[in-house]
């Protein structure tokens, strides 16, 4: 028997004739991880369940595809998730073909396809799941360890179908029609198989109209994902003990920075719990990613007029904090009310989307703290800036969709580069005069280890 991995089985072309019959079978037993399909070349492709438990079943279908002229030659074996994707992509082509009205797809199939495109990001290791649509189809792909790969088109209206379900009958906070012109975002609970456990997943989904279609974006969040410790993020052993330094101080700032998806959520979390069980430490996030034991961690939505970060810093001041963690500084009154906190005897963790450590300096300017504020002692007492560096894959080196070790992404991890700055007398000085250049070259020349030049040559920051 031979065995199809998933980028062969794409290319495959199903038979028309019994399509139907594969269909409603693998609908039939969708739940027991059973499908099957008859390709137009004549090969029958189950997945194991189908196999194991329904053999008969199987010869009825090839009897009755070879009474439609289709002669098998061939039994393979495959992921039952990629042959449902064949079969109701092109169930869904059928009917679109032969009906101009918007088909409307079953629940539990649109469903299940959601939960394949989820197992499907699981098993590469994805972080987002990207669709663009377009009138003709929808193109889907997959960041993985910082690169989108995967990249295949997909019928329009299944897809479409699977997410309109899924905002309609899964989500908490879709509160609306599903309407392709419409911005939007929502989150989604489920739990899927992965690997031979059960888990819980959490989708941000976010949708937006594009210029001949709309594009939809899901960050997978695990409900179960382990917290790091400071050690096991792949800082420098001096970074580590300088952090830990910091979270000993009974107050001031300690901000980390960089792009989406660089690892700051997981970083932050690391931090939170290097503090001793004897403080309590409130967590501000938008939305809640990594659950955090003997943390108090409080939902916040940014544009709410009442549960935005500026007003639920201070309600957490009102709480008897020792430690406020901040998801994300994004406005004035957000960093005007970190500051406070600062300023009154707690210690504060955040993230600040900037490009390192000095550019986090002038995003706080631009946010409406002045330098002599900033610049008072003990306010800011470090910042650290990160990226994840993907790690090609040392099987195929990248350039193999079939290999099985990176299954087909090219990466196989990310490593973590770092800038740290300790925020000392000279910074300070440097911050003052608003004299960064001069600041960072001397410190270049007492053997800082500078963000861009470790992106442009990793191995130096591990």
């Amino acid at each position: 028997m031979k065995i199809m991995h998933d980028e062969a089985l794409t290319q495959i072309l199903p038979n028309q004739a019994c399509l139907g019959l594969c269909v409603a079978f693998s609908d039939r037993y969708m739940q027991d991880d059973v499908a099957v399909l008859v390709s137009a070349e004549g090969m029958l492709i189950a997945s194991l369940p189908a196999w194991q438990h329904h053999f008969l079943t199987l010869l009825n279908i090839v009897s009755q595809s070879n009474l439609d002229g289709i002669v098998v030659t061939q039994w393979c074996l495959a992921n039952a998730r990629t042959i449902r994707n064949l079969l109701h992509d092109s169930a869904a082509q059928e009917h679109q073909s032969s009906n101009s009205d918007s088909i409307k797809l079953d629940h539990t199939r649109a469903q299940q396809a959601l939960e394949d495109l989820v197992q499907q990001a699981l098993v590469l290791q994805a972080s987002d799941i990207h669709l663009l649509f377009s009138p003709s189809h929808a193109a889907l792909s997959f960041r993985v360890h910082g690169r989108l790969v995967g990249k295949v088109d997909r019928n329009r209206e299944s897809l479409a179908g699977a997410i309109a379900a899924a905002l309609n009958t899964r989500s908490e906070d879709f509160h609306e029609l599903f309407d392709e012109q419409r911005l939007s975002s929502a989150s989604i609970s489920m739990s899927v198989l992965d690997g031979e456990s059960i888990q819980r997943i959490r989708l941000r989904v976010q949708k937006s109209p594009t210029r001949n279609g709309f594009a939809v974006t899901m960050r997978l969040q695990r409900e179960q994902s382990k917290i790091l410790k400071l050690n096991e993020l792949g800082l420098r052993t001096e970074v580590v003990r300088a952090l830990q330094n910091i979270l000993r101080e009974p107050s001031g700032l300690l901000i980390v920075a960089g792009p989406t998806g660089q690892g700051k959520t997981t970083t932050l979390a690391a931090l939170n719990a290097e503090i001793p069980a004897t403080a309590k430490v409130i967590s501000l996030e938008d939305p809640i990613e990594i659950i955090q034991p003997n943390i108090e961690q409080k939902p916040v939505i940014a544009d709410h007029q009442e549960l935005n970060f500026a007003n639920m810093v201070k309600v957490a001041l009102r709480e008897d904090p020792d430690v406020i963690s901040i998801s994300e500084i994004r406005d004035e009154a957000t960093a005007k009310a970190a500051f406070t906190a600062s300023l009154t005897g707690h210690l504060v963790t955040a993230t600040v989307h900037a490009h390192d450590t000095f550019g986090v300096l002038s995003r706080l300017l631009d946010l409406g703290l002045s330098p002599e504020s900033l610049a008072q002692f003990g306010v800011v007492r470090g910042i650290l800036a990160q990226r994840l560096v993907s790690s090609i894959c040392l099987d195929c080196e990248g350039t193999d969709r079939g290999c099985p070790r990176c299954h087909g992404s090219g990466v196989t991890g990310r490593q973590l580069v770092c800038e740290f700055l300790l925020f000392d007398e000279k910074v300070r000085q440097a911050l003052l005069s608003k004299q960064f250049e001069g600041c960072r070259s001397e410190l270049l020349q007492q053997g800082w280890l500078a963000l861009d030049d470790q992106l442009s040559s990793p191995e130096s920051c591990v």
